[in-house]
């Protein structure tokens, strides 16, 4: 065991040899390793704590750009209401679900999330999440009414109730994303620096808390770790965990669906499958039965919602004379795009010579889903963050994107308020909009020319040709190479 750690203490990767885009920082702290350089031995500020801290400053910057959004004045008669006078939540780009769904999805009464209903003209609504994100925004909620009163004794205070609820739920996303990082630095193998771009990512200091998205982050990070560690069983039940909170964790069984047919290795992945069907099921039929149209609520939403703001479907429509506000066409054009996405997906990773690595193929997969999706919220994009890292390290491209995709929400905010209130014109939301795209196809074609042996894949390279994350859907793999060695 001692052996194998101090080997990896030897391979291990430094940013300074491998990123120019690291270059110039690392010059300036010190500069890169000397000959006699004893990696691995610190004591204290190993990587995994350096990372911590990085990303802690990162969500501390996550939460000082929402915290305008969380602020209240206090009305004659001494209660404190949030106040978001002068459209704030635009102004300051501090915006975000979390405080106005504190009421206007029930959250700040006694009772279950799915039984609470609304009325929104003719159309009875209710909770629009899936069913752990709608329990994860509940027991918050819980948490927030027990505490406010303490926090109401405080003579003078300004926190509204919605306030003190993102704060709660912002510790409970950090500790996720936190997680996420401890997971990452596994994952990343002989490559660990590469999760600095994951901890100081510029989409954390401006979606951390937009909206209830690190759980899920977390599941799947958590079952390409278990995979990894040779326990697809307990992978099957973070995917199905994770689609229980947000739908797209779903979407990593077709990467490991790749991997088992190309290696003639179903087992381990009809493991998982059932794993994660049989959780979901846990979680979603108890409400399925007891509020059918609250369950309901999230299919029925996407189905005939339009399309968002700073989707390609929007920016065409806004600039062409072409009408794609039709939610039947959206809907047949998304799931089509992303179905023959996904198609082709499975064929390159088939036919390839080389083995797809886990993290290339989820990640075609999730960027080929945003792209074509008929909602890309912005917060979404942190779902890329830890996949584009696993599957194209490349620092002078991948923080480039993360700048300018975190770029999109400001100038979002900003269109937002409307030309009559000084907001910006749509053209300048448009170029953000396809600069990011651009960059997300940039990556898709990095991540193909790897998988085809066009480029040099570094996270092969630091780890021999392996696939650390394959687990057991590399035993195939394997196999075939002993074969040709004998």
């Amino acid at each position: 065991m001692d052996q194998k750690l101090d080997q990896q203490k030897v391979d291990r990767v430094s940013p300074g040899d491998s990123e120019p885009v690291a270059r110039d920082f690392i010059n300036a702290i010190g500069g890169r390793f000397g000959r006699f350089a004893q990696v691995g031995t610190q004591r204290f500020w190993t990587p995994l704590r350096v990372l911590i801290t990085t990303s802690l400053v990162f969500l501390a910057m996550g939460f000082l750009t929402k915290a305008n959004c969380i602020q209240g004045s206090r009305g004659t008669d001494g209660v404190v209401s949030l106040n978001w006078s002068g459209s704030r939540q635009y102004t300051s780009a501090c915006y975000n679900d979390i405080v106005p769904l504190y009421g206007g999805r029930g959250i700040d009464a006694p009772g279950f999330p799915y039984a609470f209903s609304w009325q929104e003209g003719d159309l009875t609504r209710y909770m629009e999440y899936p069913v752990l994100g709608g329990i994860f925004q509940w027991i918050c909620g819980i948490i927030t009414r027990f505490l406010y009163p303490v926090v109401d004794v405080i003579p003078f205070h300004t926190l509204p109730e919605s306030g003190l609820y993102f704060i709660v739920t912002a510790l409970a996303l950090a500790f996720f994303w936190v997680l996420v990082i401890r997971m990452m630095v596994e994952l990343t193998g002989n490559r660990v620096w590469d999760t600095v771009l994951v901890a100081a990512s510029p989409l954390v200091a401006v979606h951390a808390f937009t909206n209830w998205d690190t759980p899920a982050i977390a599941a799947v990070i958590g079952a390409m770790l278990a995979v990894k560690r040779g326990n697809p069983l307990v992978a099957g039940v973070l995917i199905g965990a994770g689609t229980a909170f947000k739908l797209w964790p779903l979407y990593l069984l077709g990467a490991y669906l790749v991997l088992a047919v190309k290696n003639k290795n179903l087992k381990p992945f009809i493991t998982m499958a059932a794993a994660a069907a049989v959780t979901w099921l846990v979680v979603n039929v108890p409400v399925m039965i007891a509020y059918p149209k609250a369950w309901n609520e999230f299919l029925r939403l996407n189905r005939e919602r339009g399309a968002e703001w700073t989707t390609i479907y929007q920016v065409i429509d806004r600039n062409l004379p072409i009408n794609l506000n039709d939610p039947v066409l959206l809907n047949v054009l998304s799931f089509g795009l992303f179905g023959a996405s996904c198609v082709a997906i499975l064929i390159l990773g088939l036919k390839v010579q080389r083995t797809p690595r886990v993290a290339e193929l989820a990640f075609l997969i999730v960027a080929a889903f945003l792209l074509f999706n008929k909602v890309w919220s912005p917060q979404y994009s942190l779902w890329l963050v830890p996949l584009a890292v696993l599957a194209f390290p490349q620092w002078k491209v991948l923080f480039p994107w993360m700048v300018t995709d975190a770029m999109v929400w400001p100038i979002l905010m900003w269109h937002m308020l409307g030309t009559d209130n000084k907001g910006l014109p749509h053209e300048m939301l448009d170029l953000i909009v396809i600069s990011r795209d651009a960059f997300i196809v940039v990556m898709i074609v990095g991540v193909i020319r790897q998988m085809l042996g066009r480029r040099a894949d570094p996270v092969m390279d630091a780890h021999a040709g392996r696939d650390l994350l394959a687990g057991p859907f590399g035993a195939g793999e394997r196999r075939k190479a002993l074969k040709e060695v004998s």
